[in-house]
């Protein structure tokens, strides 16, 4: 009578291990599922980790060194395609993997040159759900990367600095270089011996240098850095020819004893001279020096022009020709014959005479006239000249004329014999300029070449305010891809000033020529001496964005405030709004002196301009 209940009994035990056991299963699935999803996430973040990472290294060589075959040297792997590789590989997919399945795909972007994607993807493994049918599968991520491309100081063109007959004319400043034995109180921030002397000692050195970091070490320059240039010749031009005008130091006088003509023409009244008053290039500025004598207060200018086939990477331009002038000493400028008497190099204390033919300047186009840097020899500047070309030169020229591309002009600053960049006595006030211009016989005008300072500028300028009290200069240029990005200005040694008023502010004008703001805020600070200074968090504030300031604008001198920013840095953290879009070429910003009337400046300034933050980043 109890066999119904005892197989009830049997039949419910059956159903509850069954029960159990579909539990088990599904337990086992779900934790089998939930440890295969996991992994399958860490995977797909692994992917996405090593694409941005490939993409951001390899960016870097876009758009002209996309594959091996555009690496410089060619097999270095100095290209977008191998270095995204390689940094794929470093983060754990080497494309050499076939056995799981590891991709690695660098590509260009379509209508972005500074632009490189990369996808990265591998197969996922599968461990508990096999049971179940799964088999692994491909995960993968893409990241596209962006670099910002260098922001160009100076002013727009095709020319950097101006000659003497432009000087006041249509162009407002000359770029200059200072000697070692300079105080950096004379407005060179970098050149001159920031190591010693009433406004050091300073770590400051030329972004692009040995010392910095930035550059291989070559002996033939200094390892502190010199003033560069970038030069861009475009395609289906001529060919373009880098220029410099004024190349040797060349004192020869102040006020009414002073030279403000070029040297163009053998009479006096046919040359092309600036507009008078101050505008002169003061190379004989500068007590306690007494240019004449002695001669090791000279200094020797070396001018070395590069290709660049990488606008990040230094150590991959090519040195093509060195030109080395040695100084002269031009007082005697106004003499029928030995014009030029000789203060460095093989000929010291020999003269020169200025030749002519058809009215035309036959020798010494090293004083006040336009030399070719890589063709100039000076055949007749008696041992003046002396220069120095690689077989590089070869490759990128062609009838005299450089084929287009980016090339990188530096000038260093030597002492009078050229054989030491740290000369105890160099006190020299260079000035000059930098220009491009056709490869054609004439060496006419190139109206798409663009030349620019590179990182930092060193310039000299000489206004008169006038009756309204300012004057306004171009600076940099910024292209809409800094648009929502804050940019840094940074400015050494402003507002050396001829005034009865004893009052100058700096301002900071946009492309349409109105003050630079932001409601964002905008810091200015008063660094120092060294421009590290703001790391370190030893500063000055002058106006912040935590207290209201909206305006990129400070008082460099007011005499009845005890105010000067000379020979100090004022650093300036500028917002740019994310809508910044200005009609194309329409980029340059300016720097504005506001004086009162009358105001005369002698004012040496650098300037740097740089990004808060990296270049390179991620847009997708």
């Amino acid at each position: 009578m109890f066999r119904p209940r005892l197989t009830r009994l049997r039949s419910q035990a059956g159903q509850a291990i069954v029960l159990i056991a579909l539990t088990g299963t599904l337990m086992i699935a779900g934790i089998g599922l939930a440890v295969d999803v996991v992994i399958g996430y860490l995977y797909q973040v692994s992917s996405e980790r090593a694409a941005a990472a490939a993409a951001l290294s390899g960016v870097v060589f876009m758009p002209d060194q996309f594959t091996g075959a555009s690496a410089v040297p060619v097999g270095s792997r100095n290209d977008a395609t191998d270095r995204a590789v390689d940094e794929a590989k470093r983060n754990g997919f080497d494309p050499t993997n076939t056995a799981d399945g590891v991709v690695v795909t660098p590509s260009r972007v379509p209508g972005h040159t500074n632009q490189l994607q990369v996808t990265v993807g591998r197969q996922a493994p599968v461990f508990f759900m096999v049971m179940f049918g799964f088999k692994p599968y491909q995960v993968s991520a893409t990241a596209i990367a962006a670099y910002l491309p260098p922001i160009s100081l100076g002013q727009p063109g095709s020319q950097a600095g101006s000659s003497l007959g432009e000087l006041g004319r249509t162009r407002f400043f000359f770029v200059r270089e200072e000697g070692w034995a300079t105080d950096r109180s004379q407005g060179d921030a970098y050149t001159p011996n920031n190591l010693a002397g009433g406004y050091g000692p300073s770590d400051d050195v030329h972004q692009i240098s040995y010392a910095n970091g930035t550059e291989p070490r070559d002996t033939s320059v200094s390892d502190r850095g010199g003033y560069d240039y970038q030069i861009a010749v475009p395609s289906g031009g001529l060919g373009g020819v880098v220029q410099v005008y004024n190349a040797a130091f060349a004192p020869d006088g102040t006020g009414g004893t002073a030279n403000m003509c070029d040297n163009n023409a053998q009479n006096p009244g046919s040359r092309t001279c600036s507009i008078g008053g101050n505008n002169w290039f003061h190379e004989d500025d500068g007590s306690p020096f007494n240019f004449g004598t002695p001669p090791n207060n000279y200094a020797t200018m070396r001018y070395s022009l590069y290709r660049v086939n990488n606008v990040f990477i230094r150590s991959s331009d090519q040195l093509l020709s060195q030109l080395t002038v040695y100084p002269i000493d031009a007082r005697n400028w106004r003499n029928a014959v030995q014009q030029y008497t000789i203060l460095g190099g093989p000929n010291l204390g020999q003269t020169v005479d200025q030749q002519y033919a058809g009215n035309l300047p036959t020798n010494m186009l090293i004083y006040h006239n336009w030399v070719d840097v890589t063709s100039y020899s000076g055949a007749q500047d008696n041992g003046l000249v002396s220069l120095r070309t690689t077989p590089a030169l070869s490759n990128y020229q062609v009838g005299g004329a450089l084929q287009p591309g980016t090339y990188r002009l530096r000038v260093d600053s030597l002492d009078s014999s050229g054989t030491t960049f740290t000369g105890g006595s160099t006190g020299a006030h260079k000035g000059y300029a930098v220009r491009a211009v056709n490869g054609d016989a004439n060496r006419t005008a190139c109206s798409n070449c663009t030349v620019a300072s590179w990182d930092e500028v060193c310039f000299f300028t000489p206004f008169d305010a006038g009756p309204g009290g300012s004057f306004t200069m171009n600076l940099f240029q910024l292209t809409p891809d800094y648009a929502g990005l804050t940019v840094t200005i940074d400015i050494w040694d402003v507002g050396d000033i001829s005034s009865t008023s004893g009052f100058v502010r700096i301002n900071i004008l946009d492309p349409t020529g109105a003050l630079a703001g932001s409601p964002l805020g905008v810091n200015i600070y008063d660094l120092g001496v060294q421009r590290s200074n703001l790391a370190r968090g030893q500063y000055t504030v002058i106006a912040s964005a935590q207290g209201g300031n909206q305006r990129a604008s400070f008082v460099a001198t007011d005499t009845s405030q005890g105010i000067s920013r000379n020979s100090h840095w004022v650093h300036i953290e500028l917002p740019i709004s994310p809508g910044y879009n200005p009609p194309p070429g329409q980029y340059w910003w300016s720097m504005q002196y506001v004086t009162g009337a009358g105001t005369v400046a002698i004012d040496t300034v650098t300037v740097a301009v740089g990004l808060k933050g990296g270049p390179v980043h991620l847009v997708g």
